[in-house]
């Protein structure tokens, strides 16, 4: 297993070249695909029947709708894979309820619905659709740090802050499909955001589009948010400050997870939640009360392909199932 999981890593870690794609012959019924649509990119992989990746694409899609989505993911699918694909998983940023897309807070020009209608479609084959952190979930589970637990959670922070979780080997989806909504756990005397669509009490803290709407305000106009990382680490006590309560927050948050879940393992991943800084901060705030135990807290070990590789998981599911 370990040597499959390193050859996955080691494929996504080298894409194909922004040209020509590598066209994988597989017999129809062996190779499967994982679509992780994220808020500027996609990406797509392919695998075989053992969940080995033979090629992958990452690509910018920004403002594409569902039709033109569609369209784009098929074109790399079938340039994959063109013997066809035996199933599909696919990823949205968004809460995903029997199969229906809800509003993609990061995408809203996006109909996920229509996508997905126009890839079965197009392809002809079983689609399986998805909250995108809980396929990352689901990734790390399957190939990640977290082969070797039964249950684990996975706390995304990104543009916003999300989780997903498995338990028993299975992603938790929750009655409405909306376990794991992290952002809307109440953060302070903040107990729900003023919108549904807005962000939520906690992401407005910790996520990427909290952060940089608050150090703007305190930076001046102009300022974005990565740029308080830089400013903290050259010592600027204010951005300082802000990242201090960035980690008070999340630990806060897996204070909380910890006491409803206990998990053996939280995983803490994202395009912030990566940053080894973030998660140091995380870890020095948790050791702060040491009379109250807390699981292990580890970074990604998929990263930002975590998505993809759950989606390819998730389709070898499929596959896997026992026919009826």
């Amino acid at each position: 297993m370990q040597k499959l999981v390193s050859q996955t890593l080691r494929d996504l870690a080298s894409p194909p070249p922004s040209g020509d794609l590598p066209r994988v012959r597989t017999d129809r019924g062996k190779a499967v695909l994982g679509i992780d649509v994220g808020g500027t990119h996609i990406r797509v992989a392919v695998a075989d029947e053992t969940g080995k990746l033979l090629g992958s694409r990452r690509e910018q899609a920004r403002s594409l709708r569902g039709e033109e989505l569609a369209q784009r993911v098929a074109a790399l699918a079938e340039a994959l894979c063109p013997d066809g694909p035996a199933a599909l998983a696919i990823g949205f940023p968004g809460p995903v309820v029997d199969g229906k897309v809800g509003h993609l807070v990061n995408r809203p020009e996006l109909d996920g619905d229509e996508a997905v209608a126009k890839l079965r479609e197009r392809l002809g084959v079983p689609v399986t659709v998805d909250n995108d952190v809980n396929l990352a979930a689901f990734g790390e589970h399957r190939c990640g740090c977290g082969q070797a637990v039964a249950d684990l959670a996975f706390v995304a922070v990104g543009t916003g802050v999300g989780m997903g979780i498995v338990v028993d080997g299975r992603v938790l989806h929750g009655a409405r499909g909306a376990a794991g909504e992290l952002g809307m756990l109440p953060v302070g005397t903040k107990h729900v955001a003023p919108d549904p669509r807005a962000l939520g009490p906690l992401e407005a803290i910790a996520g990427g589009g909290g952060l940089a709407a608050r150090w703007a305000e305190l930076a001046g106009e102009g300022a974005e948010g990565r740029d308080a990382f830089a400013a903290a680490a050259a010592g600027e006590a204010t951005a300082r400050r802000l990242l201090t309560e960035q980690a008070a927050a999340l630990a806060m948050a897996i204070r909380a997870i910890d006491a409803i879940l206990d998990p053996p393992l939280i995983v803490l991943g994202g395009g912030i939640g990566s940053r080894p800084d973030v998660l140091a901060r995380v870890r020095a705030t948790l050791a702060g009360a040491e009379e109250l135990p807390y699981p292990r807290l580890v970074p990604s070990t998929l990263g930002e392909r975590a998505g993809v590789i759950g989606a390819v998981q998730a389709a070898r599911a499929i596959c896997e199932a026992p026919s009826r």
